[in-house]
């Protein structure tokens, strides 16, 4: 059995550090004594961040219902709202860099605009994470779930196959023989194509299926350990069967195996109708936006539309 641990199941209490969110710099780095932060701060080319951190070190056991994670994991918009999450869940889970993963970093972000450096950074203990590694892994699990939302879209005819290329997924130039799959807003997907593979017709809505099974199984089902227990049910032709019992020492794979649950069960998402947010959430009765926070957002857009960047037109 793994040092932490979380249920899959909610079997009994899972069993990990939690975690909270503060400033890390040359000043006190020595007095904190964060395990990582120096390699971190080195992967980033810079001196001082704000990180979600186990210091001060508090293992805590509870029992989680990971039903509904996905969901909440992908609504966090704020550092207070990312410091709650950790505070109840800990740590994602994203290996400390090492030598050949500093380098690799420095060497990517030279290459992209947004945080996609991080894309490839194994799972793994860590001690401590960037801010900016939680709000890239938030993103991502936004634009998978506006994924699923899209395709849910087309196979009932309320969007076309065609609009998937057009809102959903570009392919950028090829690079060495291999094309690299974007998202609408040009951050790297993970996912690369052949070249000779892209230059026939290529039917994005395969592609976008393909890639959402890929991006969730390789998170949500890989390294998901069992534990066998043996129930004694007096019944032929054994007298008893056997129960396996699902863990993951890693929070981003209880994230992503809950975002597979969502997947495999055809659960409809919604996106919120607030303007200045359109992030998909799970919807309860008539719902409309995805917390009171953007209700409230959304009513002071109608009110005055202009002296937030709209039009009258578009708050109709």
């Amino acid at each position: 059995m793994d040092k932490f641990y979380y249920w899959l199941d909610g079997k009994e209490e899972s069993f990990f550090p939690t975690a909270s969110v503060l400033e890390i710099n040359e000043n006190n780095h020595d007095e904190l004594k964060i395990e990582g932060a120096k390699a971190w701060l080195d992967c980033l080319g810079k001196h001082t961040g704000r990180f979600v951190s186990v210091v001060p070190q508090e293992s805590m056991g509870k029992i989680i219902i990971l039903e509904g994670l996905a969901w909440e994991f992908s609504k966090l918009k704020t550092e207070e709202g990312i410091n709650k999450f950790a505070n109840s869940y800990g740590l994602l889970g994203i290996s400390t860099p090492g030598h050949a993963e500093i380098n690799k970093v420095k060497l990517k972000r030279d290459l992209y605009s947004d945080s996609s450096y991080f894309i490839d950074l194994p799972i793994g203990q860590s001690n401590c994470e960037p801010i900016e590694l939680w709000h890239f892994h938030i993103k991502q699990m936004q634009r998978i779930l506006k994924l699923y939302k899209a395709l849910i879209s087309i196979h009932k005819g309320e969007m076309e196959e065609s609009e998937i290329e057009d809102k959903l997924l570009t392919v950028k130039e090829p690079i060495s023989g291999n094309c690299q799959i974007l998202w609408w807003d040009g951050s790297w997907t993970g996912f690369t194509a052949d070249e000779k593979e892209m230059e026939k017709e290529v039917d994005f809505l395969k592609l976008a299926q393909g890639l959402l099974a890929l991006k969730v199984n390789s998170i949500g089902n890989q390294d998901i350990k069992m534990i066998p227990e043996t129930i004694i049910t007096g019944k032929p032709p054994l007298g008893f069967t056997i129960k396996e019992w699902k863990y993951t020492p890693h929070l981003i794979r209880a994230i992503y195996h809950d975002l597979w649950q969502v997947v495999s069960n055809n659960e409809p998402v919604h996106i919120c109708e607030n303007l200045n947010c359109k992030l998909p959430f799970k919807k309860v009765k008539r719902q409309k936006y995805c917390s009171n926070a953007c209700k409230q957002e959304a009513f002071r857009i109608r009110k005055d539309p202009e002296k937030y960047g709209f039009t009258k037109e578009q708050v109709k």
